[in-house]
């Protein structure tokens, strides 16, 4: 995932992208063999597009790139680096112009949007024995297909709960632990929501909500691979989650246009507790001035359940060497480089042995017994060829709903409705 707040909620310019990508695919384009790769299996000059903050991250993601030619000297990556929003406003029709780059980034909830332009990567992980088993199961799962491997991951990680524990103890509140209930969540939000401060933030994000409507009501976005968001299970969890803000009154009103607001009213001390994930939160801490901790999502009827996302790399179809990028992939994403991301906290790493680095590096109390308890209650938030648009009509109408404005059900039902079925 993205390191920043607004890693997966600006998805209005990717919408318009993925269309191009469907357009030109359409029309026969998108595998000519002319893509950004030349060489042979051991000898090639690959370019790999990817999203990166500025100068410093660039360097940083460098130092990646350059493991593939330390462990295969005839083979050199190239970073080519764009913004976060600017990579995805641009990403579908890269890939669909047949010139796409060999190596590219992908994020987990977005891939099957981009999956059909992308090389399935069984056969190369059983031609160069890549133990699949060395990295987190739920986002390898989450990076598959159609059943087929189309990324290796770099980092992880389940939905969770970061809170101010500063508040926690001025309030008298008692801090969460892993098995804590949604009551015990709910009654420690309203002691905590006093003197112009709230118990808890939302946002209509997906991997929020969804998070949190699984582990209300069970209910999944999708069924059979269509979208199931007026499925009655679906809509009672997402009214919980509505009723936040508008009924229980232990969450500010969203405003719309700002995507980092969820994560503005935590670092500053106005919320009590925020929905993240692991990848944020050396850089949270960072940003805060109280003692800052880390809780599973509250359990509800069927115990705690959240969705675990990420990002990884992938190969283009059009790669002229995908053995050549195959080999500089499991070089990117193994020990060494993904440990030197969990140092520097741009990453909870995918790969289990460059765990450990990471939670020395974090230094948050609970971590490790947190990460671990939610991760097992996890599974991967799989989404459908449409959920770019599902994604930014939850951002517009969510924000309605979650505010008051329009019931919960009828924002579900024209997100339905305007995104279509999906598949």
């Amino acid at each position: 995932m993205r390191g920043t707040p607004a890693r997966a909620r600006r998805w209005a310019t990717a919408a318009l992208s993925v269309l191009a990508l469907t357009a030109v695919a359409a029309c026969g384009g998108g595998n000519d063999g002319s893509g950004g790769g030349s060489g042979s299996a051991d000898k090639a000059d690959l370019t790999w597009s990817f999203w990166v903050a500025g100068t410093e991250d660039q360097a940083a993601w460098q130092k990646v790139a350059d493991q593939a030619n330390t462990d295969h000297p005839g083979i050199t990556v190239k970073l080519q680096g764009t913004t976060w929003d600017n990579y995805w406003a641009k990403v579908g029709t890269l890939l669909a112009s047949g010139k796409a780059p060999c190596i590219m980034g992908m994020q987990s909830l977005r891939l099957a949007s981009y999956a059909n332009a992308l090389l399935p990567l069984d056969d190369l992980i059983k031609k160069y024995g890549l133990k699949t088993e060395d990295f987190d199961k739920p986002i390898m799962d989450g990076l598959k297909a159609d059943g087929k491997q189309i990324a290796i991951p770099y980092d992880s990680g389940p939905m969770v709960i970061f809170y101010n524990r500063d508040l926690f103890k001025a309030a008298g509140v008692a801090e969460p632990k892993p098995g804590w209930t949604m009551d015990e969540f709910t009654a420690a939000a309203k002691k905590l929501t006093s003197a112009g401060k709230t118990g808890f933030v939302t946002s209509p994000g997906d991997l929020g909500v969804t998070s949190w409507v699984r582990t209300q009501t069970g209910a999944e976005p999708l069924a059979d691979g269509k979208l199931a968001l007026t499925d009655p299970k679906f809509e009672e969890g997402f009214t919980t989650y509505a009723d936040f803000v508008k009924t229980d009154k232990i969450a500010p009103q969203v405003p719309s246009g700002n995507p980092d607001f969820e994560t503005q009213q935590f670092t500053s001390g106005k919320a009590a507790m925020q929905l993240n994930g692991p990848w944020s939160l050396i850089d949270v801490k960072g940003k805060v001035k109280f003692n800052l901790g880390i809780a599973p999502i509250p359990a509800g009827p069927d115990g705690s359940k959240t969705y675990t996302a990420g990002s990884g790399f992938g190969i283009s179809r059009s790669c002229k060497t995908p053995d050549a990028a195959f080999q500089a992939i499991m070089s990117m994403t193994s020990e060494k480089p993904l440990t030197t991301l969990a140092v520097a906290g741009r990453a909870y790493p995918a790969r289990t042995a460059a765990h450990p680095a990471w939670f020395t590096a974090v230094k948050v109390e609970g971590a490790k017994e947190t990460i671990d308890y939610a991760s097992e209650n996890s599974v991967p938030l799989v989404t459908s060829k449409n959920w770019v648009q599902v994604a930014d009509l939850l951002n517009r109408f969510g924000t309605q709903a979650l505010n008051g404005e329009i019931p919960p059900d009828q924002a579900l039902k024209t997100i339905q409705d305007q995104a279509g079925a999906g598949s």
